[in-house]
């Protein structure tokens, strides 16, 4: 008999969700603050008071006492405990599986294709983010809660170019954690990274670490990513130790708030701990994780030019501002730049009204922009300036399978499979993988699991207009699975 996971289930839902008092480390920096006005002697005021009394006897000041160290670090830890403890319920472990025998092939095998990463509830409705890197190749998402729970997870959307991307599970008593943002944060400030390296808190406990702010908008080291087309260029540096299954996973503020998404831990310097980086929360992360909520692919504006940033030398030469213009290193044909008269070697000094200082602005400021708008872009050629108009375009797929959208099939979500698992599983080319059942639906009374592969409908094998066939038809269908086993799910 085989088990079934079903995401819609209210026995998932075992506690009420408890309102908890916010907390600050303002008493600790108040205690903090006494320690250090306690550990010198009180200035003596007497010879100002007309009276000859001090003043801490005339306005009825208790006298200064040196704090008690262990109690500091008492309070200190107390706080810390208070808020892992709150943003630690709303912190999920990831398991994905890539593996034949997720497919339902054979129990026993090796799962030689699972992964780990982590999440952070940021709706009470069961909406996870996490990094779209996380979930690549992903046959089945699992989530497994603070309390133990294990839950199903549906990818909603997700943004290869941010990487980032929303989960969704269906469960009761769910704690979104609150939002914050990178322009409140200062580089030395405190933060938290939680989550779930090498798979260890697959029982429920994120683990935690504690480190400072090293850098605000930094781009990751080398190339990374961007044989991916991913952009890492205004990362959050974190000296808080992170490890692989860590990415996904939320970066917290002293108030307990998400200001970033773990991402990459770069060691390729060698000699000690690597660094730490998160995809910062800001005004363009918020765009995009706005869409992927509604389940939308994000758009990126495109002006089809490659730019860099201008040297100290160069800009002394083209007599341009210290902090202003980027240099045109190549225009793609039949891209918008091209057509309005742009060349190689022409230095941008602003797009659609907004100074361009780097290669990181001019990326940042295009990929804002929606596609269809008209800007105008100045330029410098040759020492003369000039404005050209221009229509934003749509920025071209980068060539990364993100996978098809979801089919729906009588209260089942069914997914195509990408071609390199297929490949590895020996699988037909048109299977579709189960990745969600409603309860009491035609496919939950049939039988049919998450996990499930469905390879064959009334004996054939599937074929490419499968979604046609699994939608629109409403007689009995004879589904034939990758484990060799069928059943039947019955018409409407």
């Amino acid at each position: 008999m085989r088990t079934k996971a079903s995401l819609n289930t209210a026995q998932n839902c075992l506690r009420p969700r408890a309102t908890q008092p916010r907390f600050a480390l303002l008493p600790v920096l108040l205690i903090f603050a006494s320690g250090i006005v306690a550990a010198h002697e009180p200035m003596d005021l007497r010879g100002i008071s007309p009276t000859g009394e001090s003043w801490s006897a005339r306005f009825m000041l208790p006298s200064p006492t040196r704090p008690d160290p262990e109690t500091l670090v008492e309070s200190f830890q107390s706080v810390i405990d208070r808020l892992v403890r709150r943003v630690g319920r709303s912190v999920v472990a990831i398991e994905i599986d890539r593996s034949p025998g997720s497919l339902g092939r054979d129990a026993a095998e090796p799962r030689a294709w699972t992964s780990t990463g982590s999440g952070v509830l940021i709706r009470d409705d069961g909406m996870i983010l996490t990094s779209q890197h996380v979930l690549a190749d992903a046959l089945a998402v699992h989530v497994i809660l603070h309390d133990g729970r294990r839950c199903r997870g549906r990818v909603v959307s997700s943004d290869a170019r941010a990487d980032l991307a929303v989960v969704q599970i269906i469960a009761e008593g769910l704690e979104a954690v609150e939002m914050g943002d990178v322009k409140d944060l200062r580089r030395g400030h405190f933060v938290f990274a939680l989550g779930n390296p090498l798979g260890l808190a697959a029982d429920g406990q994120a683990a935690v670490t504690m480190g400072l702010v090293s850098a605000i908008g930094r781009p990751l080291p080398g190339s990374t990513g961007m044989d991916e087309d991913r952009y890492y260029g205004d990362m959050i540096q974190t000296s808080a130790a992170i490890h692989p299954g860590h990415s996904g996973g939320p970066l917290i503020d002293i108030h307990g708030r998400l200001v970033g998404v773990l991402t990459a831990v770069s060691t390729t310097f060698g000699g000690g701990e690597g660094l730490a980086f998160a995809v910062p929360i800001s005004a363009r992360t918020r765009l995009v994780i706005a869409r992927l909520l509604e389940g939308r692919p994000v758009e990126y504006g495109y002006l089809g030019v490659e730019v860099s940033t201008l040297s100290a030398a160069q800009r002394r030469e083209a007599e341009v501002s210290a902090d202003g213009g980027v240099l045109v290193d190549s225009v793609t044909p039949d891209g918008p730049a091209r057509q309005t008269g742009l060349k190689r070697g022409d230095i941008l000094l602003t797009v659609d009204d907004q100074p361009v200082g780097s290669a990181d602005e001019f990326i940042q400021i295009v990929g804002s922009l929606e596609p269809g708008v008209m800007i105008d872009v100045a330029y410098q050629r040759a020492g003369e300036q000039f404005t050209s108009t221009l229509s934003v375009a749509r920025r071209p797929p980068s060539g990364i399978d993100e996978g098809p959208r979801s089919i729906a099939f009588r209260g089942a979500v069914l997914k195509q499979i990408d071609a390199g698992i297929r490949q590895r599983s020996n699988l037909p080319e048109h299977a579709l993988l189960v990745t969600m059942v409603g309860g009491d639906s035609a496919a939950d009374r049939a039988g049919l699991s998450p996990g499930d592969v469905i390879v064959r409908i009334d004996g054939d094998l599937l074929s490419a207009d499968s979604k046609l066939q699994l939608s629109e038809r409403t007689d009995d269908c004879l589904i034939g699975l990758a484990n060799g086993g069928s059943l039947i799910v019955r018409g409407r």
